[in-house]
């Protein structure tokens, strides 16, 4: 043939692209145009066609094809064409792949071969069907994990889910909270809430290896799932276990994988194998080659075993299959497909082990001991050098496998292998061997790297590191708080578990930390650990001021029912007078701080009001106000909730008795006492700090506000200079009322600060005291104007955002009662010399704002 035509298109618009292609083609070319004009015409033609206009687009949920996938048509021989078609260049290295982002899969595994017919059944699946979720289960090693990154990668390179695909790596699981803390994390969530932070995105979820979860947590799982998917009409699910989960789940669909075929399994070995050289030139080459592909028998890992061996032994196919005893196919055909996987796994991971080097030997069987895989920098803490070669060793043999989705080097058992690798076990060669070096690496470098991170305010690095750690951590903990016996008083895993305890929610999403620490404890006092103990009884001491621990599920379900209130707003004329009153309706959550204790004492809340997104124009127009105050811009905000009250000394108290994350707080800084008042003479880094111990006791992201975003919630829709009207009075804020705005009159200067909430009027959007009482602390660096300043509401940063190095000057905002009425407007801005971020003033708080998940539009 002179020329191909290859057509690469969507399965369900194939038929109907190609037909339309060839109907053109045919017509040109009988009208005695070139090749090439034949073939440009008729790629044009499908994107006429009116068939595909009307058909179901599966990207975008609407009708219309997508022509980016409709267009791949590739004329060969390229090199014959009279003109470009720039189409798809012929080499390689100028291929433009699309960007990949928004994931944390990686990229095409290049091993991965086969299940083609899964995946195309699978996508179909999710296109055609109102099925969500798709339960893909099997036996352990067949093959669903790399299915699954398949599918995932097939739909990400297809832009099918704009708010990106996500693989969740769910082994050795056993808790619901665990899972929700993971998505949460891999996500960058806001909140436990899934339901509610997944309501509106477009996003594909791969839940991997649900098995432990299955067993321990059947019925939680199940409530979980049906939420997701009813609560979020664009989710859409991918779930991998041995058993079938579909009995109980909404919009779901049940897939069972097999076994590969026999062409699939000779693509999968010959793509570990090496070369066909080595393979050997005996009569029977073809013979043997099919009875290896019926004694593996389509079961992916012992494919991997048999073909890595033979790599790495450099032996030929017929010694490959006399070392692996494989019987005549007579035989074979005798065995049921379960005694033959079986056989064919323990037969390959046998020859395998007798061929690794001593150190390999030793380590495989321990690898069954670290359920989140073993990572290099813990195997190099071990066993040296020694350990990290013994590592490769493994990989090469295909007896470990490199973790594809954790953010260090780490190797973790095959599934399917780990009852073996417990049965080569060495008497003394146990857990108690290993652990207590295990337990030093964990007191030494793991918790040093951990808390740096959580300390520079990297907390997705500190909680990705116990995340991937956490099912090791809870295994040697364990040991350690029956077992160990330190001869230098130092008890490991108590020091470990103080170290960590502010950052247990991301160890055991549902465990009390109470519950280790007093475990803790016992182990102190066994291995006379006076300091250890001194270390845990601290930690208990801050805990045990806490409210009552609340599961993952609990705090997602409360945080996703915002409750509303009522709360009244006034409008007042030129002089002050109120002209109007009205009772306007917000939503907000409830945070707790502090629990009521049982002899009556009440507890400390923070209430968090939702704000609407939206847009305002900020700062003053020409020729009115302050030159910093221009130019006046427009600022579109996303939504968020922001404290209803500048933060409260009570709440203050509550958040200081919290873990520190970087600086010391004075638990009582401010001048004019009172619990209901609110805190004073405190910096901004303090602030900082406060929204720190925040965000890690509750899991959510608090932060100051952005100065946009401070003045979006105090003006609250109004453009007049107060959120009340043309003017302020004494009897709606407290500010210097010896001094009047615009026709306003005069009234009380009270000279301190009073009660938050105290005048009972808000603003629109349900926030007391934005004007006056205390200067409040924004996020972002002083400017002299708006001259360059963002237009999506986020802090306006010089150099880095690397908080804890901030230096010069911040942002303050809405006067205090120290300040005369000028101070007080919705636009004014804290004079420079007052907002060095070090500075404290009787006059200077804040309010928190806690922001919204990253994918929650």
């Amino acid at each position: 043939m002179s020329h191909v035509i290859a057509v690469n298109a969507e399965d369900k618009i194939l038929d109907v692209a190609a037909r339309c292609f060839s109907r053109r083609l045919y017509q040109a070319l009988f009208n005695q145009d070139s090749v090439t004009n034949s073939f440009l015409l008729s790629r044009n033609a499908v994107k006429l066609d009116d068939k595909l206009i009307k058909l179901f687009n599966s990207q975008t949920f609407q009708q219309g094809v997508n022509f980016d996938e409709a267009f791949k048509f590739l004329l060969l021989p390229q090199t014959d064409h009279n003109q470009s078609l720039i189409i798809e260049p012929a080499d390689s290295h100028q291929v433009i792949y699309p960007q990949w982002s928004n994931t944390n899969i990686p990229r095409k595994d290049p091993n991965f071969v086969g299940r083609r017919q899964e995946i195309h059944q699978v996508v179909k699946e999710l296109v055609e069907s109102d099925k969500r979720c798709i339960a893909l289960h099997g036996m352990g090693g067949i093959g669903k994990t790399a299915l699954a990154y398949a599918i995932a990668q097939w739909l990400h390179e297809r832009d099918r889910y704009k708010d990106g695909v996500w693989f969740i790596s769910l082994r050795d699981t056993d808790s619901v909270g665990t899972l929700i803390t993971k998505v949460k994390q891999s996500l960058e969530l806001s909140s436990f809430a899934l339901e509610r932070e997944l309501r509106n995105s477009r996003v594909f979820l791969i839940l991997d290896d649900l098995d432990k979860l299955i067993e321990k947590e059947s019925n939680e799982l199940i409530e979980l799932l049906n939420s997701l998917l009813e609560q979020c009409s664009n989710l859409r699910l991918l779930l991998t276990s041995r058993d079938s989960l579909v009995r109980d789940i909404i919009y779901c669909h049940q897939e069972e994988v097999y076994s590969m075929g026999a062409s699939e399994t000779r693509e999968i070995f010959k793509k570990y194998a090496p070369s066909l050289a080595q393979w050997g030139d005996n009569n029977d080459l073809v013979e043997d080659f099919n009875l290896l592909v019926k004694f593996l028998d389509g079961y992916a890992l012992p494919i991997k075993l048999a073909a890595s061996y033979m790599a790495e032994t450099q032996c030929t196919l017929k010694m490959l299959c006399e070392d692996l005893d494989i019987e005549p196919l007579s035989v074979l055909d005798s065995y049921s497909p379960e005694q033959r996987k079986e056989r064919s796994l323990r037969i390959t991971l046998e020859r395998s082990f007798e061929m690794l080097s001593v150190e390999g030997q030793d380590i495989f069987p321990l690898l069954a001991f670290f359920p989140s895989g073993l990572s290099l920098d813990l195997a190099r803490a071990i066993w040296g050098r020694s350990g990290n070669k013994a590592l490769m060793e493994l990989l090469k043999f295909s007896m470990a496998e490199k973790s594809s989705n954790a953010s260090d080097w780490r190797v973790t058992l095959p599934e399917p292998a780990r009852t073996y690798a417990e049965s080569k076990l060495q008497k003394g060669r146990g857990i108690d061997y290993v652990t207590p070096q295990v337990l030093d690496f964990y007191n030494g470098n793991f918790c040093d790297t951990v808390l740096k991170h959580f300390g520079n305010r990297d907390e997705k690095k500190g909680q990705e590191l116990l995340l991937q750690e956490n099912s090791n951590l809870i295994l040697f903990l364990e040991w350690g708080y029956q077992h160990e016996m330190s001869s230098d008083k130092i008890c490991r895993s108590t020091r470990i578990t103080a170290s960590l305890s502010p950052y247990w929610r991301w160890i055991e999403a549902n465990q009390d930390p109470l519950v280790r620490l007093h475990l803790a404890i016992e182990a102190a006092q066994r291995n006379q650990d006076r300091v250890g103990e001194d270390l845990v009884r601290n930690a208990i001491a801050t805990f045990s001021s806490r409210e009552v621990f609340k599961d993952v599920q609990s705090l997602g379900r409360e945080s996703d029912q915002p409750k509303p209130f009522e709360f009244k707003a006034v409008t007042v004329n030129h002089r002050g007078e109120i002209i109007e009153r009205e009772t306007k309706l917000a939503q907000y959550f409830t945070e707790t701080l502090q629990s009521p204790s049982p002899s009556g004492i009440l507890g400390i809340t923070l209430d968090m009001v939702a704000i609407p997104g939206g847009t305002f124009m900020m700062g003053s127009p020409k020729g009115e106000r302050y030159s910093s105050e221009k130019p006046q811009h427009e600022v579109k905000v996303q939504p968020f909730f922001m404290g209803k009250y500048p933060v409260t000394q009570a709440q203050w108290q509550a958040v200081t008795s919290l873990p520190q994350v970087n600086r010391e707080l004075k638990p009582d800084p401010s001048y004019f006492k009172g619990e209901n008042r609110p805190v004073e003479r405190v910096s901004w880094f303090e602030a900082v700090e406060f929204c720190d111990r925040l965000s890690h006791y509750t899991g959510k992201s608090y932060r100051l506000p952005s100065e946009a975003e401070w003045e979006y919630t105090c003006r609250a829709g109004t453009i007049t200079p107060f959120h009340f009207g043309q003017t302020i009075t004494s009897e709606l804020a407290n500010y210097d009322a010896n001094y009047i705005y615009g026709a306003g009159v005069k009234g009380i200067y009270r000279e301190q600060t009073t009660e938050v909430g105290s005048f009972e009027v808000a603003n629109a959007f349900g926030l007391y005291d934005m004007h006056g009482n205390v200067w409040e602390w924004c996020l972002d660096d002083w400017h002299n104007n708006y001259q360059g300043a963002p237009t999506d509401g986020s802090a306006w940063f010089d150099d880095n955002n690397n908080l804890s190095q901030k230096q010069g000057n911040a942002m303050l905002r809405g006067g205090s009662w120290f300040n005369i009425p000028e101070s007080c407007h919705s636009g004014s801005r804290g004079y420079v010399n007052r907002a060095v971020r070090e500075n404290v003033s009787i006059n200077f708080g804040f309010r928190v704002v806690c922001a919204v998940g990253r994918i929650l539009q």
